[in-house]
């Protein structure tokens, strides 16, 4: 949903289904339903307010920010979801860290299943108590990757144009009321040369460099991780 026209008379919104979206309604079998929204502000530059001031940005944020209509390619949407949070007080988010931005698979022609790698989510508390909100602790993080290329453990609840959604649950014991711990394994697909002459990156035709978003369900904090799959090593 986006914002079409603003002024002082007017606010129209224009609401559209994402592909996903026409896909179940078109099934007719009761799989769509709206159950929940999200709102998001992906094109504030809060830099503006930090430059000219709270009340002087405030109303340039308000007046002078092009927002974007809405799309039917869910992948693009809500990159920065807003959330709610009791404690007046908060002055920063936690940490949301993985243990590597970067991974690299070898021989990905021919050694499915013994390549797999895994990453560690680290989400921290800060301040002088380092505890995390209980309204925004992430218990489950929602990864979502290339399936011609990767796959990670458990079904995709979803899968959309070649992106499956996993959910990964947090670690036995991994939680805290300053901590949560994730465990993501990835295990590359076989690859075969001509997917290599198709998806290989136009200065290296042996290498393909796919990527993998992570985001807590709960928090909305978002890391993006690399992965490079070779042809050999």
């Amino acid at each position: 949903m986006g914002f079409l026209q603003q002024d002082t008379n007017n606010i129209i919104l224009d609401a559209v289904l994402t592909n996903e979206g026409r896909k179940r309604l078109a099934a007719n079998d009761g799989s769509f339903r709206v159950v929940a929204f999200s709102l998001g502000d992906d094109e504030v530059d809060y830099g503006v307010i930090k430059r000219f001031g709270r009340a002087v940005g405030r109303e340039k944020v308000e007046k002078n920010t092009p927002v974007l209509e809405a799309l039917t390619n869910g992948n693009l949407e809500l990159r920065n979801r807003l959330i709610t949070v009791s404690n007046q007080d908060l002055f920063a988010l936690m940490t949301f860290t993985l243990s590597s931005d970067i991974l690299t698979f070898n021989n990905v022609t021919g050694n499915q299943g013994q390549n797999q790698q895994t990453i560690t989510v680290t989400e921290q508390g800060v301040g002088s108590d380092g505890q995390i909100p209980a309204e925004i602790q992430d218990t489950v993080l929602i990864v979502s990757l290339d399936n011609r290329f990767l796959s990670t453990t458990g079904t995709p609840y979803q899968t959309v144009d070649n992106v499956s959604y996993y959910n990964v649950v947090v670690n036995d014991g991994g939680q805290t009321a300053t901590q949560s711990l994730f465990t993501v394994p990835f295990t590359p697909k076989v690859l075969t040369t001509q997917d290599f002459t198709i998806f290989g990156n136009s200065a290296n035709k042996t290498q393909i460099t796919t990527h993998v978003r992570i985001q807590g369900r709960q928090s909305g904090l978002t890391k993006d991780l690399t992965v490079n799959l070779n042809k050999t090593t």
